[in-house]
């Protein structure tokens, strides 16, 4: 009986190019092609445009920005920068150098803003 497990793989194209699907079987395993993968914490998508990262980190850093707005009138500045630098300055720099750049980085910086 073969033993076979399925792996995932992204094949990266710009966005006018017309997609041609992948079938891939190598040593009794299906590689099946997806759209989009969370590798090393990061959500790449095939076009390398950064959108599903941002979403996914969006909530994240509007949550730390809810917990800080309900912080600023208890706690005092020091306590403060820990908490921020906990909750969200941790969150907008794992990866900025990748996706710092993409289009729909300007979400997340409004909300470092705020």
């Amino acid at each position: 009986m073969l033993n076979i497990t399925k792996t995932n793989v992204i094949k990266f194209t710009p966005k006018t190019t017309a997609h041609i699907p992948l079938d891939i079987c190598y040593r009794n395993n299906v590689i099946d092609e997806v759209k989009s993968n969370k590798f090393l914490g990061m959500h790449i998508d095939n076009h390398m445009n950064w959108k599903n990262h941002v979403d996914q980190i969006h909530p994240k850093l509007s949550a730390a920005c809810f917990s800080i707005r309900n912080l600023v009138h208890t706690l005092n500045q020091d306590i403060l920068h820990m908490v921020y630098f906990a909750n969200s300055h941790s969150v907008l720099q794992y990866g900025i150098i990748f996706w710092g750049n993409s289009a729909n980085a300007h979400l997340v910086f409004k909300l470092q803003k705020e």
